[in-house]
């Protein structure tokens, strides 16, 4: 084998006539340039040649491929090959602006054509039309949700609505699970509001029926203390502690204020919850469902069976408590407003507080980057929620902006410190390996049932236990991350159970190469599409770095690629050694790690 030998002499006579650029060599600025080389090396059996070329162009190194990668680990679900390269060609901030041009992929629309076609596939197969659900249920929603993530191109926008779903939490485990149309109108309004104004999310989360049924404002009542009637305090209390200000007064960095003592500051009490749940009173359903009989007109206290609970709720002023109401610092919501009025007010009053920049910023963050951002981080991403540069505060593209284009979102300094990343949660996981991967459907379905990977690996979107999300912010795993006062999330969900949960999963898709699956078994399995990656086997060295691209960000570890290198290279037939490369690649700390 002929060895390449690449001459330098040219170099510095080359550098007094080039352009002078100020990022690396690979970077693709290699205008003027000229490299020759003692020979052009083609490995047998290669269609590629190592052209002399490639020394300085993007194609010869892979430093802004690896950039991409990492980047659209942290700013979409999952990312092919194709897309990784298109990304590496631009700058990443207009990648962004392009997200936020492209039009928006809504599950809602979806939802009757996939019931259409479950419910005759019902009928098909013997089917009681009795024993079908009247309506969309979560099994429809999860079809629908994977049918748009597995093809669409608005990424950004639907890894923002995710985010936001983990923090404007309703579920399916509660009341909604048959309602899938109310549930997916729900997290398309998420989808909506995802590049908007944190207002707008506000808002429209709390008239939202889904969030009225799973907070229980639905049907809240005004006081009536001869009859003990009292106003529900759930979304009062909920709204603060998750959605908008924490429990406790923070500086613009994230830090705690504290009192002359040392103590935190919280930043409301059972009053102020009992202020604010006088605002949430008067709201029922705004619509119901029509049948071919009759048209009932909404009324206030009727339930989920009736209403439309993908409708916003509506303000009915005889059931709203009247009177001013006393908020939080001394500010007082007037007495004679409509209910709508005190509503609007109210949350403008909470948007306005101190916290919410940081309070949010931060969680956003978190889904996104890094469990543990430094203050700074926080404040920078606070101070684009508090003004996006002209005046407006809760610009949500300002804020998005800010997360993902911040030198610690973007520098790799932070790589080798050890508590810095994050565990990637199953659920990203799962979308990740789906999307570089890919998929072959027949039919271009590409379903999935939610219920199985949730309770095997312990999450599917929309199917948190409680409004707590599926794992608290501030969790700390007993161990040097808690002893250290760091928090990671994800690990609440991490044990023995999902753990293994998720490594079957992966043997599923990778070596059985089941990707997706229905409810119904064979009629709608994905399977895994290796045919791009079967290219590179040839050279196990080449296989991996393709799949670290691909998977790991470019980020595998010496270690974890000697280990596999080992396993798969002695393998002959192709096929398998790459799904056993990825295989072990998928269940390495590498690539559950995001760094």
């Amino acid at each position: 084998m002929k060895t390449l030998v690449l001459s330098l002499l040219f170099f510095s006579s080359i550098l007094l006539n080039a352009q002078t650029y100020g990022d690396y060599v690979g970077g693709g600025h290699d205008q003027n340039i000229t490299v020759t080389t003692s020979s052009e090396f083609q490995p047998p059996g290669f269609e590629e040649v190592a052209e002399g070329s490639n020394t300085l162009a993007i194609p010869g190194l892979t430093g802004k491929i690896i950039d991409a990668g990492r980047f659209l680990a942290q700013a979409t679900l999952g990312a092919d090959r194709t897309t990784i390269d298109s990304v590496a060609k631009l700058d990443f901030e207009t990648w962004i602006d392009q997200q936020f041009a492209a039009p928006p992929s809504y599950t809602r629309p979806l939802l009757q054509e996939i019931y259409d076609t479950t419910f005759q596939r019902h009928l098909a197969d013997g089917g009681d039309p009795e024993d079908y659900p009247e309506n969309p249920t979560n099994e429809h929603f999860d079809y629908a949700w994977w049918q748009i993530n597995m093809t669409n191109d608005d990424l950004l926008r639907q890894r923002i609505a995710f985010a936001l779903s983990e923090i404007f939490v309703i579920s399916f485990k509660s009341e909604l699970n048959r309602h899938g149309e109310g549930v997916a109108s729900y997290y398309d309004m998420l989808i909506e509001n995802s590049f908007e104004n944190f207002e707008d999310i506000l808002t429209d989360v709390s008239l939202h029926p889904c969030m009225g049924v799973f907070l229980t404002h639905l049907n809240n009542p005004k006081s009536v203390p001869a009859q003990f009637i009292h106003p529900d305090q759930n979304y009062a209390r909920e709204m603060m502690q998750l959605f908008t200000i924490g429990l406790y007064q923070l500086n613009q960095d994230g830090t705690r204020i504290q009192d002359t003592g040392g103590n935190d500051i919280p930043t409301y009490d059972n009053e102020d919850v009992g202020e604010f749940a006088k605002i949430w009173t008067g709201l029922g359903g705004g619509a119901t469902v029509q049948t071919e009989d009759t048209i009932v007109p909404p009324e206030f206290g009727m339930g989920i069976n009736i209403i439309d609970m993908s409708e916003p709720m509506a303000m009915y002023e005889d059931h709203h408590e009247p009177g001013a109401k006393y908020l939080l610092n001394g500010f007082v919501v007037p007495a004679g407003q409509s209910g709508m009025e005190d509503v609007n007010t109210a949350i403008e009053h909470l948007i306005n507080h101190q916290n919410v920049g940081p309070f949010f910023g931060k969680q956003l963050i978190q889904r996104l980057v890094k469990s543990n951002p430094s203050p700074a981080y926080v404040s920078r991403v606070a101070a684009a929620f508090n003004d996006n540069g002209s005046g407006i505060r809760g610009d949500m593209k300002a804020v998005i902006k800010a997360i993902l284009l911040d030198e610690e979102a973007r520098s790799c300094n932070w790589y080798n410190d050890s508590v810095q990343g994050k565990l990637k949660e199953p659920i990203i996981r799962f979308t990740h390996f789906a999307r570089a991967i890919g998929g072959i459907s027949d039919d271009g379905k590409f379903w999935n049932y939610g219920p199985d990977y949730s309770n095997g690996a312990g999450q599917h979107p929309m199917y948190s236990f409680s409004v707590f999300n599926f794992y608290w912010p501030d969790f700390q795993p007993i161990g040097p991350i808690a002893s250290q006062g760091y928090v990671a999330p994800e690990f609440q969900i991490f044990n023995s159970n999902t753990s293994i949960g998720f490594v079957n999963f992966v043997n599923e898709w990778a070596v059985n190469e089941t990707l997706l699956e229905s409810k119904g078994g064979d009629e709608d399995i994905v399977l895994t599409n290796l045919d791009e990656i079967i290219t590179h086997a040839q050279d196990t060295e080449d296989l991996l770095n393709y799949l670290d691209i691909l998977l790991t960000n470019g980020m595998l570890k010496d270690d974890t690629r000697q280990i596999i290198s080992t396993i798969v290279d002695p393998m002959n037939d192709p096929y398998e050694k790459v799904k056993l490369a990825i295989y072990l690649m998928v269940i390495s700390a590498d690539y559950t790690i995001l760094k």
